[in-house]
């Protein structure tokens, strides 16, 4: 599925559906920001329907966990107090199978969020070879 599969009615659709969730992330992670490592962020509502992407292309390449908690840092207290929940696409250069580095930006997010008491609907990996989602951690299994 791509981008142009997603429903006539996306604004009032709920994120929780993992096909559903890559499309947004295909859609909102371009290929250039991809190849450029970037980091999407999809704010949810409180009925975890997106009602604002975030992009953030200038992130240095091989960043560390502490450039994403700056960024979440920032916006989760937001999302947060509005009960809402996050959707993240993470850009990388080719590939989809997760790497180290990959497994320890999920883990800083899905900390994060804890700690920011919002819902995280999924982390998906982003390249130009398509989005695959990062498996949930097994305490929320």
């Amino acid at each position: 599925m791509t981008y142009q599969d997603l429903p006539d009615d996306i604004r009032t659709t709920p994120l929780t559906d993992a096909a559903v969730q890559a499309d947004v992330v295909d859609l909102m992670v371009g290929i250039d920001e991809r190849r450029a490592g970037a980091v999407g962020l999809m704010v949810c509502d409180d009925g975890d329907r997106g009602i604002q992407p975030i992009v953030v292309t200038d992130l240095p390449e091989g960043a560390g966990e502490d450039e994403l908690l700056r960024l979440l840092d920032l916006v989760l207290p937001f999302v947060g107090e509005r009960d809402g929940a996050l959707l993240v696409g993470r850009g990388r250069r080719r590939g989809l199978l997760p790497t180290d580095h990959d497994r320890r930006w999920h883990r800083a997010t899905v900390e994060a969020c804890s700690r920011h008491g919002v819902r995280l609907l999924g982390f998906h990996l982003a390249s130009p070879d398509g989005v695959a989602p990062m498996p949930h951690p097994l305490e929320a299994a």
